[in-house]
């Protein structure tokens, strides 16, 4: 799996538990309130960087991963080179 993978993992099973907390808050003491706007503001952060992260990473990733493939691609060469030397 792949780091885009993985944070899209992460997002989502955030989201759900803050989804099933959400619906429970109504019946939370004020400690428990307090703690929840906290982690609201957290949530925020986190969307936000999140969403941020994509935008500047997402396209770097494919000069990225055809880089590595163009690297991989001269090493297979270059492996069969030498082993037919041989």
């Amino acid at each position: 799996m792949g780091i885009k993978e993985d944070m899209k993992e992460t997002a989502e099973k955030l989201r759900q538990q803050r989804d099933e907390l959400s619906v429970q808050m109504h019946l939370a003491s004020m400690e428990v309130r307090d703690d929840w706007e906290e982690l609201e503001e957290k949530w925020e952060e986190f969307s936000s960087k999140n969403k941020h992260f994509y935008k500047e990473v997402e396209p770097a990733l494919g000069d990225i991963q055809a880089a590595l493939s163009l690297l991989g691609d001269e090493l297979k060469a270059g492996y069969k080179k030498i082993k037919q030397a041989l």
